[in-house]
């Protein structure tokens, strides 16, 4: 009876030990097999998003690209569409700050200027200003578009140590003079840092 038990016991585990095998060689085609579903899945995503947050840029970027053509347009500078798009394309380049940043801004300026030479001079102002304040692009330019409109009280806010005498005058070239003498070139110096490196990554 015993030899009988031991028999019955090794039969039954060699049969146990051939279906475990068995059973983790399927689990483990089915690991592999979920493995390569799953980053199919997740890869489909992926670019599913990039997708479709392309297209949402896309759409954003004709958009402030239609408003600044037509502000050209409402300014008498309708022929200069091109030019000004030129110009973004290399500021974007250059400093690393997206064209989507750079349009609103430059059109928030021609539409208190009127002049694109004042509304360049006044942006390439407004970047070396933010780059080395910390303060947004549109913090700084929407500051000097109310200081073209009368009221400097804005650009108190933005921390440039601006004087109380030039700031009463409301000079707007003064005072662009002044910001120029104090942040020139912070602009291009923020892209050897960290930071200004990724937005060019980013641009590019």
């Amino acid at each position: 009876m015993a030899n009988i038990y031991v028999a019955a016991s090794a039969t039954w585990n060699g049969k146990a030990l051939k279906k475990a095998k068995k059973d983790i060689t399927v689990f483990d085609q089915q690991v592999k097999t979920l493995g390569k579903t799953f980053a199919g899945v997740f890869g489909a995503r992926a670019l599913f998003n990039y997708g479709k947050n392309a297209i949402k840029a896309f759409a954003a970027d004709e958009a402030a690209a239609k408003a600044l053509e037509l502000q050209l347009k409402n300014t008498g500078n309708q022929f200069s569409a091109p030019a000004v798009e030129m110009y973004i394309a290399n500021l974007q380049k250059t400093t690393g700050v997206i064209d989507d940043q750079l349009r609103p801004a430059f059109q928030q300026l021609l539409t208190v200027t009127g002049s694109i030479t004042k509304s360049q001079e006044a942006l390439n102002t407004a970047l070396n200003v933010s780059a080395a304040t910390g303060k947004s692009l549109g913090e700084v330019t929407a500051a000097l578009a109310k200081g073209y409109a009368g009221n400097t009280t804005s650009l108190t806010r933005l921390g440039a140590g601006l004087s109380k005498a030039t700031l009463k005058a409301g000079d707007m070239d003064k005072i662009l003079g002044e910001l120029n003498n104090k942040f020139g070139g912070q602009a291009q110096a923020r892209l050897t840092t960290y930071a200004g490196k990724i937005d060019l990554l980013r641009v590019r």
